[in-house]
Parts: structure tokens; sequence; C-alpha cells
């Protein structure tokens, strides 16, 4: 009955931080198209081991994606590791607050829809409503 308990209230924890986040992007923020004005991407090699009462995580540090890859395949150290991407874009936006020429970073580990993005596309993100020079992701 305590586990049941414990669960419920993880999950109305859980519904209540997603009901939040939806009411915050819908309330607070307008969406906007942004110019991409830059885009840096990086990885690192990730090994996640599960024991019975623990986890260890194991990273390394950041580098170019291309020797991310090459070293899990090509070098016994990292062999059984997952790459990881952080990816850092920089746009350019039209702030509905004052109307004015914003700059804002957005942070992600995958691109969207799993392509590839560039230097000068459009990209929709949210804006605030009252913060001139704050952004989320759609």
């Amino acid at each position: 009955m305590m586990r049941l308990a414990a669960v419920a209230i993880v999950v109305v924890g859980i519904v209540g931080i997603v009901a939040y986040d939806h009411y915050d992007k819908k309330t607070n923020f307008l969406r906007v198209d942004a110019r991409i004005a830059a885009i840096n991407e990086q990885c690192y090699l990730e090994k996640v081991e599960r024991g019975v009462m623990t986890k260890t995580t194991s990273t390394s540090d950041m580098v170019r994606c291309e020797v991310a890859e090459m070293l899990k395949r090509e070098h016994p150290k990292w062999q059984g590791y997952d790459v990881k991407h952080k990816i850092e874009v920089r746009v350019v936006y039209v702030s509905p607050v004052d109307n004015a020429t914003h700059t804002s970073s957005l942070q992600m580990s995958a691109f969207p829809n799993g392509k590839a993005l560039r230097p000068g596309e459009v990209f929709p993100v949210l804006a605030s409503k009252s913060k001139p020079d704050k952004t989320r992701m759609i």
C-alpha cells in the first residue's frame, strides 16, 4: 500500500510539472521565426554501467563528433560507449516585447527531426512575452 502511495505521488508530481511547462509555454511565450546565426556541435562518449544498487556513468571530454565516432569504432578503451551530442544553436530574432532584434542561445542533444541545421536557416522558437532576451525551444 505504501509503494502504491509513493508511486502515485511521483506520478502526480510528473503530471504537475508537465502541465505547468505546457501552461508556461502557452501563456508566457509566443512563437517567432528566428534566423540561425551559428551552430556549435560537439560530442562526448558516455557509458552507463548498472550494478544491483549502483549506476556508474563514465564520460569523455568534449571532442569533435567525427573524432568521437572514430574513437568508438577503433579505440579499445571507447568501444561500448555511446556518442552523445551537445549542440548550441545561436539564433537572431525579433522580440515581441520591444520589436528589437536580439540573440539567444539554445541547447539541444539532437537536431530536430534528425535533420542538421545550417546557419542562415529560419528556425521557430518561443520568445518571452515579457522578457525581450528570453527564448525556449518549441
